[in-house]
């Protein structure tokens, strides 16, 4: 059966593909935030992975965050795997900052988004796309 996004994440903006997972973009510009999305199928909890795809999905993760302390500089960076209403496993990563509208609290506490604008949306595609570019070519 072919991977496919659950119906809460195919709103999600498209950056690219990783060994495991696919990548995709809030598009929320009060916060870098994206999400990944290992592509199994029935897939709802870390521990339903494979001991391979769990490691896997930990360097994904990592890479993840270095490419945000790297891009943006955070205060700190949010890392979550929730899945209460989306059941399918993705992880949330969430570049946080001390002037940002929500903190300290958690970004779902503060239910406000705001869009990128077109301009905005595809230069952090851009950025973003071009920064996971060596672990999806290199792993």
């Amino acid at each position: 059966m072919p991977f496919e996004l659950h119906p809460n994440l195919k709103n999600k903006l498209f950056i690219t593909d990783l060994k495991l997972s696919r990548v995709l973009l809030e598009d929320n510009s009060h916060y870098p935030w994206i999400f990944l999305v290992p592509r199994r199928e029935n897939i709802s909890k870390i521990m339903d992975l494979t001991a391979q795809d769990q490691i896997q999905l930990l360097h994904e993760m990592d890479y993840a965050q270095n490419v945000f302390e790297h891009l943006f500089h955070p205060t700190q960076i949010n890392v979550a795997a929730i899945g209460n209403k989306t059941p399918q496993l993705h992880l949330h990563i969430i570049a946080r900052d001390s002037e940002d509208p929500a903190w300290p609290g958690t970004v779902w506490d503060h239910t406000a988004k705001k869009p990128y604008t077109e301009e905005k949306r595809e230069e952090i595609i851009q950025l973003l796309t071009h920064s996971f570019s060596e672990i999806s070519l290199n792993n």
